[in-house]
């Protein structure tokens, strides 16, 4: 009779391997098949310090153009806030071109949104709060035509409308520039190897009397290395230098520190001023099926040309959970960061939470 009951057992038990094993494959199927997909919509809950919790819809379309093996894609989000805000945001990545491969990139939206400012400076004693409600609408397009080796260039422009109920005149900027550009990265979105360096200028000038021209540089040099199968390290060095009359330039297009992107755990736009740098390391492993984990740091300042003042570094750090969405390796991630203005561990506006599509960079 026990020989009996084990033999069942071991039956009922391979059994129940297979139909699990079938179940598990029938649903790597349903996933592999989602994505392919060419397009994705789904309902959207986000959070951020800036935003609160924002509830939502986005879309993604995925696509390639002319036998390309370069992946494209296609953005469009909105949503309204437990702020009181509203955003609609496209933005996409487009690669096209017969002969050689441009790269097409834009960003441009609308937004009605009470927000926060922080006086200019690095200095936390001064960091007092100034509410004010913003209408912005935007648009942003640059052009890459690759040169070889790695090397690409092309022009770029970027236009601004922000009406800030009276803490600064209207800003209605329009800039031109060009960016120069090293790429070498194995994927765009989730790169796993490669080196990344991007030196972009903007002049800028105001279609309003209030505001004065004003010239923006950016420098971006980021380097990702596999240490070992998925297990991968990648850092990032960026600074920002804003020109002209300080008096007369807008707020929006100083330099500004914080972010889901730049130095996580600092609320964004509390530091602002002529020139900032800020150097952020982030450690990619993966965890199981579509997961994957990430380690990250950063540390950054902000400076005025006058008055060049040391302060103590503003510094985000923090762990997260990446989702992979599709074949092109495009994440959703989600951030728990911490700043280090702080020094209690049980202080809330220490922690920043973060809930975005891609990574910070």
């Amino acid at each position: 009779m026990v020989k009996r009951f084990r033999l069942l057992l071991a039956v009922c038990c391979l059994l129940s391997a297979r139909v699990a094993a079938s179940g598990w494959a029938w649903l790597d199927r349903i996933v592999d098949s989602a994505l392919n997909l060419p397009a994705i919509a789904a309902p959207m809950v986000t959070f951020s310090p800036e935003t609160d919790w924002a509830f939502g819809g986005a879309a993604q379309g995925y696509f390639r153009c002319d036998s390309l093996a370069e992946t494209s894609m296609v953005q469009l989000t909105g949503a309204y806030t437990l702020n009181k805000q509203w955003y609609l945001r496209t933005k996409g990545t487009v690669y096209a071109g017969r002969g050689r491969t441009w790269l097409i990139q834009y960003d441009g939206g609308y937004r009605n949104y009470p927000d926060l400012t922080y006086p200019a400076g690095n200095r936390l004693a001064l960091k007092t709060a100034i509410p004010y409600n913003s209408c912005r609408g935007y648009v942003r397009v640059s052009g890459l035509c690759p040169l070889g080796g790695g090397w690409s260039m092309g022009p770029q422009a970027h236009y601004l409308y922000e009406r800030t109920d009276s803490l600064q005149p209207i800003a209605s900027m329009l800039g031109f520039g060009g960016v120069v550009q090293y790429d070498t990265r194995d994927g765009h979105y989730y790169p796993r190897n490669g080196l990344f360096f991007r030196l972009s200028g903007f002049h800028y000038e105001s279609l309003t009397p209030d505001l004065s021209r004003m010239g923006l540089v950016t420098t971006d040099l980021r380097q990702y290395i596999p240490l070992y199968r998925d297990l991968i390290f990648a850092w990032q060095l960026r600074g920002e230098w804003s020109i002209g009359t300080a008096a007369n330039r807008p707020f929006q297009l100083l330099p500004a520190l914080g972010g889901e992107d730049l130095i996580r755990g600092v609320r964004m736009g509390m530091f602002r001023d002529d020139t900032l740098w800020a150097l952020q390391g982030e450690l990619r492993f993966p965890l199981f099926w579509l997961f994957g984990g990430a380690v990250f740091a950063g540390a950054g300042d902000v400076y005025h040309y006058e008055d060049w003042q040391w302060q103590v570094p503003k510094v985000g750090y923090g762990l997260g959970v990446r989702l992979k969405i599709n074949q092109a390796n495009i994440n959703v991630r989600l951030d728990l960061a911490r700043n280090n203005m702080y020094k209690s561990w049980t202080t809330r506006e220490s922690y920043s939470f973060y809930l975005a599509v891609s990574e910070a960079f």
